[in-house]
């Protein structure tokens, strides 16, 4: 792996979530790269064990891995409900994933979430399925980060958000001289989170409890 691999670069400024993409899903075409992939590699297709190969992984990559694409965060999140309270809301420990471009091989981690209210409040459920709108996609953990906590400004109509993501790279993890406890950390505060380091102690003191 290069020493540079796992370096993302600069995000386009653009509404898009992750890399956009610029055709909707082809599923023959799909099932036929992965056959070419097997093939390439050396690996007569089998009835008994490669046969069916390619349409369960395009069923994986279409339905799972990259499905975000599907959902637009905007409407996954919804308007919530008005609220006037201005308490901090936390959410630890949902599950994420996403595909890193640069090997096409997913990451895989956990997620906490914070936002101050702005007048409305969202439901949980709500929130996770904006989650993995974002991050269902070919992206890099450091672009979620950002674009969870943005988007629960922008949609969520928060005072602040904050963002934690801690992530098991499989490009990372299947690198040379590699223990396999490896984890990637990542951050980002928006509005008072930014502006307030108490806000930011308050968020990082519950992840503890």
């Amino acid at each position: 792996m290069m020493a540079d691999d796992h370096h993302p670069p600069t995000k386009p400024d653009s509404p898009s979530y992750g890399i956009a993409r610029a055709r909707p899903f082809n599923e023959a075409a799909f099932e036929q790269a992965v056959t070419q992939m097997l093939e390439a590699s050396g690996i007569d297709i089998d009835a008994a064990h490669t046969g069916k190969t390619a349409k369960r992984v395009r069923e994986l990559w279409q339905t799972r891995l990259v499905n975000g694409y599907e959902t637009n965060p905007a409407e996954a999140l919804g308007t919530g409900f008005d609220d006037p309270r201005r308490d901090m809301v936390v959410i630890r420990n949902l599950s994420i994933h996403g595909v890193c471009p640069h090997h096409l091989l997913p990451f895989r981690g956990v997620v906490h979430v914070a936002y101050l209210p702005g007048g409305r409040l969202h439901g949980f459920g709500r929130i996770a399925r904006m989650i993995d709108a974002i991050s269902h996609r070919f992206t890099y953990q450091e672009w979620i980060t950002s674009e969870i906590a943005e988007a629960l400004m922008t949609h969520g109509q928060a005072r602040g958000a904050a963002c934690m993501i801690e992530a098991e790279q499989l490009c990372l993890l299947m690198g040379e001289n590699r223990r396999g406890d490896e984890r990637v950390v990542t951050q980002s505060y928006a509005g008072e989170f930014e502006q307030s380091t108490q806000a930011r102690e308050e968020f990082l003191s519950a992840l503890k409890r």
